[in-house]
């Protein structure tokens, strides 16, 4: 039983698509002895996603979206808003799925940890796709690995209401943290007056993201978990990252103006 009074999934409760496409088959590991003092969640999951998150943000349509030079001219302003366009749709599946599942923490608590306003970004993706192309409708543009990945978040919200931290985390890593680079890179690529068409990643003052980091990692590592649970979690986390680059790879497959080769640093 859960801190949250659900039962947790167990591994034969995992949907078997999910778990088919996110974990590689890796040799067993030696048995390691339990630490006496536990790190604190927020630590475990920095260590636990750090490669996959690392992979997320270096992934070929982020590098190709955000950070490369493209075609100049009207042409090469419509291929890549296209592009971008499409990701804000299928970021605003997501956000819906993860803001429908909030009721499920509501008096529990995960509230403090899931209940930031800084993660009900669903809103904000809506202007952004009103203003690149007049109407925020996202559901029917979702590709397959999106509606997969906003069905495991629901699937967890009716039965591991705890795991959703996972996804928090993911988000906050994925979207929060690097959102104001992102956001500079797309004015610059649109000549956008600032804020416009880039409020999703504007969400959060950039002065002010170290205070959140801060606050995000203080109320994870205040959730009453016990070791199982927060394992759980953090093995939820790098699902959440892998499934996000099954989306990002399906969003560059014979994509127009994006290929293989040498890209730019993201950082």
């Amino acid at each position: 039983m859960s801190a949250t009074g659900t039962l947790r999934l167990s591994r034969t409760d995992v949907s078997a698509r999910v778990k088919r496409l996110v974990e590689p088959q890796l040799p067993a590991s030696p048995q390691q002895p339990r630490a006496a003092t536990p790190a604190p969640l927020s630590v475990l999951l920095a260590e636990g996603t750090a490669k996959l998150a690392e992979q997320a943000e270096r992934s070929l349509f982020i590098q190709s979206l955000f950070f490369d030079a493209w075609e100049g001219g009207i042409y090469g302003q419509y291929v890549r808003a296209q592009h971008y366009v499409s990701h804000l749709r299928q970021l605003h599946t997501l956000y819906t799925a993860f803001e429908a599942a909030l009721p499920h923490v509501m008096g529990t608590t995960l509230t403090t940890a899931l209940l930031l306003p800084e993660l009900r970004l669903a809103s904000a993706l809506e202007a952004d796709l009103t203003y690149f192309c007049g109407e925020s409708r996202a559901d029917t543009f979702a590709c397959v690995e999106t509606r997969l990945h906003a069905q495991r978040i629901r699937e967890v919200a009716e039965d591991a209401p705890h795991l959703l931290v996972a996804h928090a985390y993911a988000r906050c890593v994925l979207d929060v943290f690097s959102g104001h680079r992102r956001a500079r890179r797309i004015a610059d690529a649109f000549e956008l007056v600032e804020g416009q068409g880039t409020t999703f990643y504007g969400t959060v003052p950039e002065a002010g993201l170290a205070a959140f980091r801060v606050r995000l990692h203080s109320r994870i590592d205040g959730l009453e978990l016990d070791e199982d649970e927060a394992r759980e979690v953090v093995q939820e986390a790098r699902m959440a990252f892998r499934l996000h680059a099954l989306v990002c790879n399906e969003l560059a497959r014979g994509a127009t103006g994006i290929a293989a080769g040498p890209h730019g640093d993201a950082r």
